[in-house]
């Protein structure tokens, strides 16, 4: 499966959201944040261990503030 650029992946078995960044023979390059450390974190994961994450319009992440739905203003 191949998997584009700025698409959000997660491992099948669990762990935080990542970003594609770009694939290679050598995997997909992915990046994401560190909560344990506070950093960006980057590695390169091979694409069978690798889904695509679908966020639901409604989740928030706990630093992002909740966006007003149309016709809540």
């Amino acid at each position: 499966m191949g998997f584009s650029p700025g698409e959000i992946v997660q491992l099948k078995s669990g762990g935080p959201a990542m970003t594609v960044t770009s694939s290679s023979a050598e995997g997909v390059h992915c990046i994401w944040y560190g909560e344990a450390t506070d950093e960006l974190k980057t590695g390169v994961i091979p694409a069978p261990c690798l889904e695509i994450l679908i966020l639901e319009d409604d989740e928030e992440t706990e630093d992002e503030p909740a966006r007003p739905k149309p016709g809540d203003l």
